[in-house]
């Protein structure tokens, strides 16, 4: 069908596999080109406003008035494209934004939170977005999918974007260090000389599932770890003396057993085959043991630089008390500690918390203790026992806080909260909710914590009337 197939008056209404004339007019929370075509929303992956796109539908929502459609050809680009350096982009499913420049990346990620944020009537004092040090070659930690390729053969790699049903063979990721690329590469030679095979979803047989690296970057311990079924992987022992015979860096190889259906790589049983339990990293000057589950930031460099931007922002007093909400394993804990003098670290996670009170003593951080549970009961109970905060920190998790412990934040009324979030559309809700216990959002920055794609850390202050 031509160009203007669904662009005149009498032209039919949008459907799956017509062709048509769209322009981006703006961004949807996960990064992609939104336009508007016979009264339908059209969500496009890869455009950007400005864009001027010939697109094919494919699916499309006559109830909701919405449609997805793929770019056939860019008829006059928004912002300037460029090569993107891997070769895998426009298969992957990972990175959406390799072909445009960084600094209009940045641009892009601004108007996203800004416009996201504007919606609800919440405008505070935006900064520049913080850059990232490094737009390549960041992340810590990657999570590989197995799958097997038409010749039966285990494929390593990632999936295909909107196919969860298959896995590329990744040659390498531009997002993680070149020696996890070459862990990589020996894991699929060593599979596929030794015959194992992959697990199959539908069947539920087969022994490989995935592959995880993390990467010490300031230490240059690295740990791998193979998820398999619950068959016998015999070939374990062998495989991380070949591991660790390559690469001196690996200094924990870990076999992880996941027995059900789920396709996760967090398995139920962990096995270490060789080396240490967990490995060493650095948050600025602090050290933290981090297991095969240990929640850490995906990007070492720049959860370094927020951690700092969080300080600033909580603005502490020497005698302040501190709450700090979904604390996790206590790493920004450990930066107000420096300037409060008590903090509360507040986490569900049994383990965590475990890790944190761990890391507190072997950094010998003073003035942090730390509690299990929910934040909702947890708040409620400081609430009712008459307790008093000077200053809140939020980093729940990406739905945005529950409810109950909102609400009991704002009885216990500290005069100023730090929320931190990576779905600026919840915390935009949160802010709103916000403002009937007295607080406005102040002051804000966007932080680039994972270049090349859509996503980003987003740090706002909100102080009390």
């Amino acid at each position: 069908m031509r160009i203007g197939d669904l662009t005149g008056s009498t032209s039919p209404k949008p459907r799956s596999g017509l062709r048509a004339d769209l322009t981006i007019e703006g961004l949807d929370a996960r990064g992609r080109g939104l336009g508007h075509l016979k009264g339908y929303t059209v969500s496009v992956r890869g455009g950007v406003p400005g864009d001027r796109l010939l697109v094919g539908l494919r699916k499309v929502r006559h109830r909701r008035k919405e449609a997805e459609a793929r770019i056939l050809d860019m008829i006059q680009p928004g912002v300037p494209r460029k090569s993107a350096p891997c070769e895998h982009f426009g298969l992957c499913g990972g990175c959406l934004w390799q072909d445009v420049a960084y600094e209009d990346q940045l641009a892009l990620k601004s108007r996203l939170v800004e416009t996201c944020l504007a919606h609800v009537g919440v405008e505070p004092e935006f900064e520049a977005p913080m850059q990232a040090p490094s737009p390549f070659y960041y992340r810590n930690k990657m999570e590989f999918s197995i799958g097997t390729s038409d010749e039966g053969e285990p494929t390593i790699g990632l999936h295909a974007s909107g196919r969860y049903d298959h896995v590329f063979d990744l040659d390498a990721c531009h997002l993680q260090s070149e020696l996890s690329n070459q862990i990589v590469g020996l894991t699929r030679d060593f599979v596929r000389s030794r015959g194992l095979s992959s697990y199959d979803l539908k069947r539920h047989t087969g022994l490989l599932r995935f592959l995880t690296v993390r990467d010490g970057k300031h230490s240059g311990e690295v740990m791998v770890a193979l998820t398999t079924s619950e068959e016998p992987f015999e070939a374990a022992a062998a495989y991380a003396d070949a591991l660790m015979t390559t690469f001196p860096e690996v200094a924990s190889v870990i076999h992880s057993v996941n027995g059900r259906k789920a396709q996760v790589a967090t398995g139920d049983v962990e096995h270490v085959v060789a080396g240490k339990s967990s490995i060493i990293d650095r948050l600025g000057r602090y050290r933290f043991d981090i297991s095969l589950g240990s929640f850490f930031q995906p990007n070492t460099f720049q959860a370094e630089r927020m951690f700092e931007k969080v300080q600033d922002y909580a603005g502490l007093k020497q005698d302040d008390r501190v709450l700090d909400l979904y604390c996790g394993t206590g790493g920004i804990s450990f930066y107000l500690a420096e300037d409060a003098g008590e903090v509360l670290g507040i986490e569900s996670s049994e383990s965590a918390i475990q890790d944190a009170v761990r890391n507190s003593a072997e950094n010998e951080v003073e003035g942090c203790r730390f509690m299990a549970g929910p934040a909702e009961e947890l708040l409620t109970q400081l609430d009712g026992a008459g307790e008093s905060y000077d200053v809140a920190v939020t980093d729940p998790p990406r739905p945005g806080m529950h409810p109950k412990a909102l609400a009991a934040l704002g009885n216990l009324g500290p005069r100023r909260i730090v929320y931190v979030s990576c779905n600026p559309q919840a915390l935009s809700e949160d802010v709103v909710r916000l403002r009937r216990y007295g607080y406005e959002a102040t002051s804000a920055q966007v932080v680039d914590m994972l270049p090349q794609t859509p996503h980003c850390e987003l740090v706002v202050r909100l102080d009390r009337d």
